[in-house]
């Protein structure tokens, strides 16, 4: 088997329209919207950071670049009287070691398009793809997709159990566990009841190679006349290709997108220390 290729880019999808959020989004972008100390994007960055990325491309949305730029940049110093802070002193370090490129959303919409715009800003490479309002307490996903990804060679999906009754709002895996790394046999696109008996949702955390890129290229739109990463991920599987589960064991994983995500997010982020 041919080497590897050292996964050391990461592409941070912050460009959506956040309608469920409004109007506390009219200006603000949600990605930003506090969690403890943090934002959203702020947990995204640093687990990124945790787990070897060295270049993050943030898609942001029209309008949305300057308070997403301000908050990353890191000629900023923080306040003298918080400076020494544990949290304040680790993403300053993070900031002033990881490079930054800010790509403006183009084409149609959908979560399949920051990713072609990200691809472009960091060619051929392979990278961890994540939603900015997806964030994952306890445990470092993108370390985890990293690790399957050397284990099997071929793209990763981050996955973590919801409760049945959920499963209609999520992209459902099923996938065999008879081996070290569980491989993907089926995605089912928020299914419907009996449709599948798998409780595995993919959330927003990938490891994308230049392959999986490809196939999204040629994927026309679809539902809501949107392009759909999910679609170049059930077009690879229909065509026989290898598509790898990472699931989450210790960490908890909270979209923020919606009002009751946002909640439970941010109730759970009290008891963070970063």
């Amino acid at each position: 088997m041919n080497a590897l290729p050292r996964v050391s880019t990461g592409i941070i999808a912050a460009a959506g329209s956040a309608s469920r959020m409004w109007p506390a989004s009219k200006v603000f972008p949600k990605e930003l919207f506090p969690l403890g100390r943090l934002p959203a994007l702020g947990y995204v960055v640093w687990e990124m950071a945790e787990a070897g990325l060295e270049h993050i491309v943030i898609i942001v949305r029209k309008g949305g670049l300057e308070p997403i730029r301000a908050f990353l940049d890191p000629s900023v110093a923080p306040p003298s009287s918080v400076e020494n802070d544990g949290i304040v002193k680790g993403f300053t370090d993070i900031l002033r070691r990881c490079r930054f490129t800010f790509v403006e959303q183009n084409g149609p919409y959908g979560n399949g398009t920051p990713l072609l715009n990200g691809t472009a800003a960091a060619p051929g490479e392979t990278c961890v793809f994540a939603f900015a309002d997806d964030v994952v307490f306890g445990e470092n996903a993108s370390t985890g997709l990293i690790s399957a990804f050397q284990q099997s060679g071929c793209p990763v999906l981050c996955v973590q159990p919801v409760a049945r009754e959920d499963t209609s709002k999520f992209g459902i895996l099923e996938v065999d566990a008879g081996g070290e790394i569980p491989f993907v046999t089926r995605f089912v696109e928020k299914p419907k009841p009996g449709e599948t008996s798998s409780t595995l949702a993919s959330l927003g955390r990938y490891l994308v190679t230049p392959a999986v890129v490809d196939v999204l290229r040629t994927v026309p739109v679809g539902r809501g006349n949107e392009l759909w990463l999910a679609d170049a991920f059930i077009e690879i599987l229909r065509s026989g290709g290898k598509i790898a589960a990472s699931q989450l064991t210790r960490g908890r994983w909270y979209t923020v997108g919606n009002p009751e995500g946002f909640r439970d997010a941010v109730a759970a982020s009290a008891a963070l220390s970063v």
